[in-house]
């Protein structure tokens, strides 16, 4: 048992790693004092910029990268001073682009347009380095930038002209010059998830189900397979039907009262288990591609036998479908999307199963189960 515990706890774990956004690793080498660092030199960058005071402005920039690093920030707006002095700009471009600051800029400015740009903000700030979104820096260099563009003063070249557009928030435009595609932003890529969510799916699961303080079980460690039908995982409340079956190898024989009307009890061979039921789940946890859900469900259950007693005249063996009994279940289930509409997952539940209710079992057999399920979710 626990076994079981310990490689469900393993494959959670690996799952909830996998949902942790990249952004967190991207940030990590951080120095602790980047945020103070930058929020000190914000009102600072914001005078300079009014100003055109770029040579001051280099100094602000140096003490924010010597905590920082340089970032999409710090380069950008290098970049604008280079532009507005008629400095030399493709090695800085040209680096700019080279590192993806262009497409984490066009991220930028997507999040920006968001109506909760401040929750999107402020649940990584370190992404965003420490520049809240719509800040005063970001329209400041946007309008710079458009005035380059439309000036007669300036005659940039292709390169610094497509990169102008950038900064000035004209997206498409810098696409088309550059000939690139617009990245997918993670906004959008967790859009798309809960539109996979929505719709109704199809599962197969394999696990293993076996009894609890049982001695000398009937059912003793068994595989389990299933097939299942689920509701939509948008909702808090998850359903789904399925049907399930455990092949009964490695169980021993039981006595069962095969004819109502007689005092002689037969022995009957376990060949399989069948559930057939449904479930019902509440979303306590949704991270956008990781979810768990704590869930309960009923079932009829059914064993198929064969009968070592009784036969046919003809010599072929009678098969019993006794004894029946209903499965209560409770327990959780992670899931982590793996593409469309597809999730893989696991579960752990607790069984009870009162095979005694059957008045013409002879032989006890436990009502107490754990499952261990690994499942794929079309």
């Amino acid at each position: 048992m626990h076994r079981l515990y310990t490689l469900y706890s393993v494959f959670c774990f690996y799952l909830l790693a996998l949902a942790l956004p990249a952004s967190g690793q991207q940030t990590a080498a951080q120095d602790p004092s980047c945020e103070r660092v930058t929020e000190a030199a914000l009102p600072k960058i914001v005078e300079l910029l009014n100003k055109n005071d770029f040579a001051a402005m280099e100094q602000v920039l140096q003490t924010i990268e010597s905590s920082c690093g340089p970032n999409e920030v710090t380069q950008r707006l290098r970049i604008i001073g280079q532009l507005i002095r008629k400095q030399p700009t493709k090695p800085a471009i040209q680096s700019y682009i080279q590192q993806g600051k262009d497409n984490e800029l066009m991220i930028r400015w997507d999040n920006a347009s968001e109506n909760n740009y401040q929750n999107i903000y402020n649940k990584d700030k370190a992404a965003y380095h420490f520049v809240p979104l719509r800040h005063t820096v970001d329209s400041l260099t946007q309008v710079k930038a458009a005035a380059l563009i439309g000036s007669d003063f300036y005659s940039l070249t292709e390169m610094e002209e497509a990169i102008a557009y950038l900064f000035s928030d004209h997206i498409s435009t810098y696409l088309i010059r550059m000939q690139k595609e617009k990245p997918v932003t993670r906004m959008e890529q967790l859009q798309e998830v809960e539109l996979y969510k929505m719709g109704w799916g199809f599962a197969a699961s394999v696990g293993l189900y076996r009894p609890l303080n049982a001695v000398n079980p009937v059912y003793n460690d068994l595989a389990i397979y299933g097939f299942s039908f689920i509701s939509p995982l948008a909702n808090d409340w998850v359903f789904d039907g399925f049907f399930k079956y455990r092949p009964a190898r490695n169980s021993r024989v039981f006595e069962y009262q095969t004819e109502p009307n007689s005092n002689q009890s037969d022995l009957l061979e376990p060949l399989t288990t069948y559930m057939f039921g449904g479930s019902a789940g509440y979303k306590f946890l949704d991270a956008g591609k990781f979810l768990m859900i704590g869930k309960a469900g009923l079932a009829y259950e059914m064993s198929y036998n064969r009968s070592l007693n009784m036969r046919y005249g003809d010599g072929y063996p009678v098969y019993v479908t006794r004894p029946q009994t209903f499965n209560l279940s409770t327990g959780v289930s992670a899931m982590q999307h793996v593409g469309r509409t597809s999730f893989v997952g696991a579960q752990i539940q607790y069984h009870y199963s009162p095979y005694s209710i059957d008045s013409r079992l002879i032989t006890p057999i436990a009502s107490d189960y754990v499952s261990f399920e690994l499942f794929f979710k079309f």
